[in-house]
């Protein structure tokens, strides 16, 4: 019971994260349109009290799986390791996010360093994290491009829904370049984290872990088909002015968004109920 709990409030860390420091990392490079304001605000200020929710409840989770109690020594063992330490980066970024206001152009270097510090928090906890500071800071940097890809869809599946086709284009015109480079580091770092932590030379894919870790790299491979439908099919399209094409990229970015929910499911499974070294 206490796994599952533990399960579901990763996903929704997970959630959180990708909400709050996206919002920022896709307000300060695909510059929005001012009607653009109130979803950007509500991604990352419901992000950022969602991440120190989830962020909270489950050290607290962590502690009952522990079985010792509020204990000096317990207490000890949690906040001076590396779950500690994720912990602070995780409040204090998403704390001072909630501080400033997301849309104000002269704390725009605030808000990114605050950003870093919760995606940071992926280089100090976690399966990458434990293998050492290399990986982790791969793993940081896997989070922060799927952040900033995670945002950049609610903003443009919102603009393709209430905004006119000029707005529209003119926003995926810039998405667009962005997002090749970006999801493009994720996949590198995503494939460099796979050779990290994965042994290829047992068998991996008969593991738990290996048929959790396929099922995420399935996932995760339907969501770049569909953004790679949306570069080369839609987003030609609408270049060519074509209006009816909006619409098509409201849905497949619906469900775009809807394969990157279920990677983060699949990764919050992924890693409580199994690792890399133990199967």
């Amino acid at each position: 019971m206490l796994d599952a709990l533990a399960a579901l409030l990763k996903a929704l860390l997970y959630a959180g994260v990708l909400s709050c420091a996206g919002g920022v990392f896709a307000q300060a490079t695909l510059r929005p349109p001012p009607d653009s304001e109130w979803v950007v605000s509500r991604l990352v200020r419901g992000g950022a009290v969602l991440t120190i929710f989830a962020a909270l409840a489950h050290a607290a989770c962590l502690f009952l799986q522990l079985g010792a109690g509020f204990d000096t020594a317990t207490l000890s063992a949690v906040f001076l390791s590396g779950v500690g330490a994720a912990l602070c980066l995780r409040i204090a970024g998403s704390a001072m996010l909630l501080s400033t206001e997301p849309i104000d152009e002269s704390a725009r270097a605030t808000q990114l360093s605050n950003a870093a510090l919760v995606t940071a928090s992926f280089a100090f906890n976690g399966h990458a994290a434990a293998d050492g500071l290399a990986s982790g800071l791969v793993a940081f940097l896997h989070v922060s491009f799927a952040s900033w890809w995670f945002a950049g869809l609610w903003i443009l599946r919102d603009a393709c829904a209430r905004m006119d086709f000029a707005t529209v284009a003119a926003l995926v015109a810039r998405f667009s370049p962005i997002a090749f480079r970006l999801v493009g580091g994720l996949v590198i770092a995503g494939l460099l984290l796979i050779g990290i932590l994965v042994d290829f030379n047992n068998d991996p894919w008969l593991s738990s872990y290996g048929r959790l870790l396929a099922l995420k790299v399935v996932l995760a491979g339907l969501a770049l088909a569909l953004a790679s439908y949306n570069k080369i099919r839609l987003t030609a399209r609408l270049m060519k002015g074509d209006a009816s094409a909006v619409r098509s990229l409201r849905m497949t970015i619906g469900a775009e968004l809807a394969c990157i929910g279920a990677v983060l499911i699949a990764t919050a499974i992924l890693t409580t109920y199994t690792s890399p070294h133990g199967q």
